[in-house]
């Protein structure tokens, strides 16, 4: 006979089909061949016209697929983007998406598979819960280490006219299938790839002590905290192939791991800073994060200390500090000028974040004025 509280009950879902390696991206059309016959392929500009994804192009020739080619994606996409998104999807005809590009380009195309299924405003379905099943196929090719927006349910997309992110949930999101190939990380800037690097490393960090963290998303987390740990400021230095299909595949750790226990207080606080002040998600979430272990230090010890452990930081070293100093051998650093006047508007918007209340400490409103004090 069980007690109460020992029986705990959860779900998890991933990707049906994981195909990673270098040069894995040309298997993109015998993949699809199966799913669609006239698939949308979502980009960015430069991967675009820089030709990076041109071998997920030729396979789909190769395959017989025909296919359109939607590649103005911007940084942080716009409600605007998405619906020009949906708009090329009807006037071709397509059948499904294929999304090749960073953690930008996957959020539009399955906020846009939103709007092709469900119709309607993006508005409408911010939050969780509000997405019916739908059976449009979707890829997902990431071009950066960092977001692991191809395996996670959430969809993050700009509202310039309300000045916020919003977050679209659901488990329909959660592509069908998934290519790690680090050839399209080759040449990625040293900055980006540290500031995504470090998203990566945060997903998995805040996944393991979250509240809501259990047996499964420890053990993706832990994983995942290895793989970045032993491999991001190689990858951002060389490029190397190897610490690159290692970030790639812990980024995708990361990101089932924070899809089961959801993120903290970096990601509730990193938001506002990226909506008010154009900060580079991934570098906000870098600049946060020394602030927020520091916050988090006496409910989060034990889990802090084996996670240190876990990404190679120094012995004897406080780990809020050892992250700090990471962030300045990586080159991240405060840029930005956040105005006193700003800190209410900020803090409010903090506050909607769900994620609050995954953190291990939870926090109120004077303790989040303190921690963005800390980037004044």
């Amino acid at each position: 006979m069980s007690r109460d509280g020992d029986i705990k009950t959860f779900s998890w879902h991933v990707p049906e089909t994981v195909v990673t390696g270098p040069g894995s991206m040309k298997e993109t059309g015998s993949l699809a061949q199966g799913m669609m016959r006239h698939p949308l392929v979502i980009t960015g500009p430069h991967l675009f016209k820089a030709g990076i994804i041109a071998p997920v192009l030729d396979s789909l020739e190769t395959a017989g697929l025909v296919y359109a080619v939607f590649h103005e994606t911007e940084s942080d996409p716009s409600i605007e983007t998405v619906e020009k998104i949906r708009d090329m999807y009807e006037k071709h005809a397509c059948d499904g998406l294929i999304a090749a590009g960073g953690g930008s380009v996957l959020d539009a195309a399955k906020a846009a598979a939103v709007l092709i299924t469900q119709g309607g405003r993006l508005q409408d379905y911010e939050g969780a819960g509000k997405v019916s099943a739908f059976s449009l196929p979707m890829m997902a090719i990431p071009a950066t280490a960092g977001t692991g927006s191809e395996v996670t349910p959430f969809a993050v997309i700009s509202d310039h006219a309300r000045q916020v992110k919003m977050t679209i949930s659901s488990l329909h999101l959660i592509p069908q299938t998934v290519i790690l190939d680090p050839d399209l990380l080759k040449g990625i800037p040293s900055g980006l790839a540290a500031a995504t690097g470090m998203d990566a490393l945060i997903h998995a960090l805040e996944a393991f002590v979250s509240r809501y963290a259990d047996f499964v998303s420890d053990a993706f987390a832990r994983e995942a905290l290895k793989k970045i740990g032993g491999s991001l400021e190689r990858f951002v230095s060389t490029g190397d192939e190897k610490a690159a299909v290692d970030m790639l595949e812990g980024s995708f750790l990361a990101g089932c791991a924070f899809s089961l226990a959801r993120l903290g207080l970096v990601h509730a606080l990193s938001h506002p800073l990226s909506a008010h002040y154009g900060i580079p998600h991934g570098t906000a979430n870098a600049l946060l994060l020394p602030h927020i272990v520091r916050f988090n230090q006496k409910d989060a010890a034990e889990k802090y200390k084996e996670a240190a452990v876990l990404v190679g930081a120094d012995e004897g070293t406080a780990f809020a500090d050892w992250i700090a100093d990471l962030n300045r051998r990586l080159g991240i650093e405060m840029k930005w000028t956040i105005c006193q006047e700003d800190l209410p508007v900020l803090v409010r918007d903090a506050l909607v974040s769900g994620n609050v209340q995954a953190n291990p400490r939870l926090a109120d409103k004077t303790e989040i004025e303190t921690i963005y004090h800390c980037l004044i």
